[in-house]
């Protein structure tokens, strides 16, 4: 199979990479996470349910990012692609 057959068939998962997270990453949502565990807990039920939205909305908005980040970023990798394949300056012995 071919790479756009690999694509295809969900073989290849970009979005499912296991890369490493920085520091800085790993420290902003261990703060974030205490954050909210505290505001739950000090919340009453129909506040702590806004709050929950509110981070499960939030959550929404970051997957919505991620889409149109990596489409943003596939596409000019297409359109980088395509100008380095149509460019015929006579770098290449045999062009």
């Amino acid at each position: 199979m071919n790479f756009i057959e690999e694509l295809y068939y969900g073989n290849i998962k970009p979005n499912a990479r296991n890369s490493a997270r920085s520091a800085r990453y790993e420290q902003a949502t261990e703060i974030t996470l205490k954050i909210q565990e505290k505001l739950k807990d000090a919340l009453d039920e129909p506040e702590r349910t806004m709050l929950e939205r509110l981070i499960e909305a939030d959550d929404e908005i970051v997957e919505e990012i991620g889409m149109t980040d990596f489409k943003l970023g596939f596409s000019l990798g297409v359109r980088i692609m395509i100008d380095c394949l149509s460019v015929n300056d006579g770098a290449f012995a045999g062009d």
